[in-house]
């Protein structure tokens, strides 16, 4: 008599599912059992994976006798372990991307480089994000690497360090052995649950998951109150409790029932958004003070890493509006390396010196917080000898903060991205997006075509020119839209930052 199917094996417990359940249980259950339902990798995140390899190798060229990769993510996994075991017991040569597996096979890790310092085993992770060894995912990550190393080869790392993209190495903490342990329990669990977890943390926390489209797309088609800006993920279980679990049952809420108080006010704030989302109109709280012409529309395209990335700011972007016909856009593109970098800084700092020059009294009107830091943080780093990035700061205005503080939208998120389109705009090519852009010029910077250079910075340039379009195209839709009342001429201006 044959015997039956066996039982499919658990999955092993991986930094990845480790790094997974720290950020969304769901995320780590949508892994295993419905991987289908993934977004395919954008183009940005090819970029960032050949940036990873990249600082791998440059690391990698600093150890003398280097073994490895040992990993190539081919051929066999226990063959791979077997291998690294014995390096690391046989010799004290450096490891490039060893396998370590548990006795029992349930854990498994990569550390990235294990060499010795005498007698003293060290891990190095290579990280391209901002201060990892701040954040306790990676601390998470170390203990996972502690604890299967020390099971698989009886040694405890001495030390851990992490090299981040600019070369620097720095020391790092692991996980307490306990909050590690508890983490492993938890993820155990989750992946062994037949039942996807009816979880949906913030919009901004989402947005950029493989299973975004999965998640909120299900949620907002099951008009689930969690998709509401203003229902915070923490909250969503005593509006349950309540009763309330969809956008209608929210708008029909009575704030009444609710003591006096921020928990009122804040109900209140919620009940209002449901019912803009309920009938799919807009929501006015007051009237906005929207500036008039001189107007000069403002966006910045910049690298994800921040001061970190060689160049942190790859395009300046500008159109001056003149209050009839649509201003023609203007970009200062950043070349390779250092001067690159200030030339196009500087080219912008003259083009926004002569515009106010020519209409002092003229307002910059950008999306968020993200140009007027960038202006202030290009002004300590390479220098405003004219002195105009305090006037352009100054002259800033901030769309997005009047947007907020003047009307609700039934929208998922208040992104120029999700605001524009709702008011009847489209980006010329639907698929742009920040890390489209930044993938795009990585790409015109790496190419020796001159043609597909040409091409890719042409299509940044549209992109950011589109965005500048976008923000026009919201100004307008306010003026028009505006409940009776709102002020004709320019607001006051901010204080000097």
């Amino acid at each position: 008599m044959s015997a039956g199917p066996s039982e499919p094996r658990a999955p092993r417990v991986t930094a990845q599912v480790l790094s997974a359940a720290h950020s969304c249980v769901r995320r780590l259950w949508l892994r295993h059992h419905a991987a289908h339902a993934a977004a395919p990798v954008t183009e940005h995140g090819h970029v960032l994976r050949e940036r990873g390899d990249e600082n791998e190798r440059r690391v990698a060229a600093r150890f003398e006798g280097l073994v490895g990769p040992i990993w190539r993510r081919e051929g066999s996994f226990e063959d791979a372990a077997a291998e690294s075991l014995r390096w690391l017991r046989e010799t004290r040569r450096p490891l490039w991307q060893p396998v370590l597996l548990t006795p029992d096979g349930r854990r498994s890790a990569q550390p990235d480089f294990l060499h010795w310092d005498g007698d003293d085993l060290v891990v190095l992770e290579v990280r391209l994000a901002l201060r990892p060894a701040q954040r306790r995912d990676f601390a998470l990550q170390l203990a996972h690497l502690r604890h299967v190393i020390a099971a698989a080869a009886g040694v405890e790392p001495a030390r851990f360090e992490v090299s981040g993209g600019d070369g620097s190495v720095t020391p790092a903490v692991p996980l307490e052995a306990e909050a590690y342990e508890e983490i492993v329990r938890g993820a155990v669990q989750a992946l062994a649950s037949p039942d996807e977890p009816d979880l949906l943390r913030s919009h901004s926390a989402c947005r950029r998951c493989m299973f975004y489209d999965h998640c909120w797309d299900r949620a907002e088609h099951e008009r689930r109150i969690e998709i509401l800006p203003e229902v915070h993920p923490d909250e969503a279980a005593a509006w349950h409790e309540r009763g309330v679990r969809t956008i209608e049952d929210l708008a029909a809420f009575d704030t009444g029932r609710l003591p006096r108080g921020p928990r009122r006010l804040a109900a209140q704030r919620a009940v209002r958004v449901a019912s803009a989302w309920r009938d799919d109109r807009a929501e006015w709280l007051q009237a906005p003070a929207l500036p008039r012409p001189p107007i000069v529309w403002f966006d910045v395209e910049g690298d994800a890493r921040g001061e970190e990335a060689e160049t942190p700011i790859y395009l300046w972007g500008l159109a001056a509006e003149n209050g009839t016909d649509e201003p023609a856009a203007e970009s200062f593109l950043a070349g390779s390396g250092a001067a690159g970098d200030a030339r196009a800084w500087e080219a912008f700092l003259a083009r926004a010196r002569a515009l106010l020059d020519r209409q002092p009294g003229q307002r910059w009107v950008h999306w968020d917080a993200s140009e007027p830091l960038w202006v202030r943080r290009y002004a300590e780093r390479l220098g405003d000898p004219g002195g105009t990035a305090p006037r352009l700061l100054a002259a800033c205005f901030d769309l997005k903060r009047e947007l907020d503080r003047c009307v609700r939208l039934p929208l998922r998120s208040y992104s120029i991205k999700h605001v524009a389109p709702w008011m009847g705009f489209a980006w010329r090519n639907p698929e742009a997006g920040s890390e489209w852009s930044l993938a795009r010029f990585d790409r015109a910077r790496r190419t020796a075509d001159p043609a597909e250079r040409e091409r890719a910075l042409a299509e940044v340039r549209e992109y950011n020119e589109d965005d500048l379009r976008a923000m026009r195209a919201v100004w307008a839709w306010l003026g028009a839209n505006a409940p009776a009342g709102a002020p004709k001429g320019p607001p006051r201006r901010r204080p000097h930052p």
